[in-house]
C-alpha cells in the first residue's frame, strides 16, 4: 500500500541499509492481514504495519513495542485520521502475542500475518501458498527473517535475563 511507503520514507535514514527489507516486510504483513480479514484495504492496518517494528531501528532496541507505539501515536496525532490511536496501538502492542487475541479480529489477523511473514510462510493460517509466493515476488524478502533473527540473538546474548522483550503471553 502506498501509505506504508509514504510513512517509511520519513524513516529511510534510520532504516539505512535495512530499508527495503523492512518496507517489504510491512507490505507483506499488510497484504496477509487484509486477506485474512477478507478486506480490500485498511488504512488502520497500513499504519500499524508501517510502525509495528520500527523502533528496532529508530530506538536501536529489541524492546521496541512501546517505542513503535509512540511513533505511531505521534504520526496519528499529527495527521487527519479518524482512527483512535488506541486501536493502532493495541495492534502494535499485541502483534507478538503467543496466544489468540480474543475480541479484536484486526489485531488477531495482524498477529497471524506477522507470524506468516516471519516464518516465510511455514506457518500460513490457511492462506494459500500461492498468495504467499505472489506477495514475496511483489515484495522480496531481502533476507528479512535472517536480519531479525540476528538482531534478536544479539539482544538475547547481551540480555539473557530478558531475551525476548517483545514477546507477550
Amino acid at each position: 500500500m502506498k501509505l506504508i511507503s509514504q510513512i517509511l520514507h520519513k524513516y529511510r535514514t534510520a532504516l539505512a541499509s535495512d530499508f527495503l527489507a523492512y518496507h517489504n516486510h510491512c507490505q507483506r504483513v499488510y497484504q496477509y492481514a487484509i486477506t485474512l480479514l477478507l478486506m480490500r484495504e485498511s488504512k488502520k492496518l497500513a499504519i500499524a504495519a508501517a510502525f509495528h517494528d520500527l523502533d528496532i531501528w529508530t530506538g536501536k532496541t529489541m524492546d521496541y513495542l512501546d517505542g513503535s507505539e509512540a511513533l505511531a501515536r505521534k504520526y496519528l496525532a499529527e495527521g487527519d485520521f479518524e482512527y483512535l490511536p488506541d486501536e493502532v496501538s493495541f495492534i502494535i502492542q499485541q502483534h507478538h502475542k503467543l496466544r489468540h487475541i480474543k475480541g479484536n479480529i484486526e489485531a488477531e489477523a495482524f498477529r497471524k500475518a506477522d507470524l506468516i511473514d516471519l516464518t516465510g510462510g511455514l506457518i500460513k493460517f490457511n492462506l494459500p501458498k500461492s498468495l504467499i509466493i505472489e506477495a514475496e515476488q511483489q515484495f522480496p524478502r531481502e533476507e528479512f527473517t535472517k536480519l531479525i533473527t540476528r538482531k534478536t540473538l544479539q539482544h538475547a546474548w547481551r540480555h539473557p535475563g530478558n531475551p525476548l522483550p517483545m514477546v507477550k503471553w
